[in-house]
């Protein structure tokens, strides 16, 4: 069902969060940077990494029904007062955000891996592939130990390095991105309502066609490819699950309901 009225949302700058190193793990140069230009590098691919997923995230939520979203730029100038980008926002930095641009809901976001899975996530993913797939093997051969051998120590050298940090297999990119966003409501009572993360590892094939041949191969395209995939999946469920929600007892708006698998991993970190 469409938000009726339309609910008028503001994405506040998204925070890189991802324990990234180098430059070189999140972007391919034709000469790698030299020790001395390195931390500047870093810093810049960082920022646009962040203003990248802000855009996505306000294009994406600006395409749904029932959704009225402030365009990007005017976000971004209405932020340069009140917060600083690639820094954390406290909740009444949010709140003040969507004070300023007449917002009900204030969403913001972080970008939790980027390129490189951290290890709960990634071994939680290997070992639900490698059951699967170990399943359909062992019915096909009728449980042959030489094949079930053979095809876990392939799989085990190939997907191993994919969950932990990315590659490019038989022309098939993968680059794990994961974020979470989380929704403030403002009006009619003030509250976190919402919190929902995705993950994305393989790059769809259709993301990659509106790059030059020669960039489908590059870091920092799969990746941004990647992070755009994932803020379209977050929108769409955003369109299905936001809805301005009543007030409680207490005085904050009841909280919608659902998780993922992710956050509970987020324990183990």
């Amino acid at each position: 069902m469409i938000p009726n009225p339309h609910l008028r949302i503001v994405i506040a700058p998204i925070l890189l969060d991802a324990a990234i190193t180098k430059s070189t793990q999140i972007h391919t140069f034709d000469d790698a940077p030299s020790p001395e230009s390195e931390p500047a590098v870093l810093r810049q691919l960082e920022d646009e990494i962040q203003a990248s997923a802000q855009r996505f995230l306000t294009e994406h939520l600006a395409r749904q029904e029932g959704f009225d979203v402030l365009p990007f730029q005017e976000t971004r100038r209405t932020s340069a007062d009140i917060g600083v980008a690639g820094e954390p926002w406290t909740e009444e930095q949010l709140r003040n955000l969507g004070k300023q641009t007449n917002a009900d809901l204030v969403i913001a976001g972080r970008i939790l891996d980027y390129g490189r899975v951290r290890w709960q996530y990634a071994m939680a993913g290997f070992v639900t592939h490698a059951v699967v797939e170990l399943l359909v093997v062992g019915l096909a051969t009728g449980w042959n130990p030489v094949a079930l051998g053979a095809f876990a120590a392939t799989d085990f050298t190939t997907d191993i390095p994919l969950w932990f940090g990315g590659g490019y297999v038989f022309g098939w990119a993968f680059r794990p991105v994961r974020i979470e966003i989380s929704a403030l409501q403002l009006t009619p009572c003030a509250g976190m309502v919402w919190t929902r993360q995705v993950v994305v590892v393989k790059v769809p094939g259709k993301a990659l066609e509106g790059y030059l041949p020669e960039q489908q191969k590059r870091k920092d395209v799969q990746l941004e490819a990647n992070l755009n995939e994932a803020m379209a999946e977050l929108a769409e469920t955003a369109s299905e699950k936001l809805r301005q929600q009543p007030c409680t007892k207490d005085g904050t708006p009841a909280v919608i309901q659902g998780g993922t698998i992710w956050k509970l991993l987020d324990l183990l970190y």
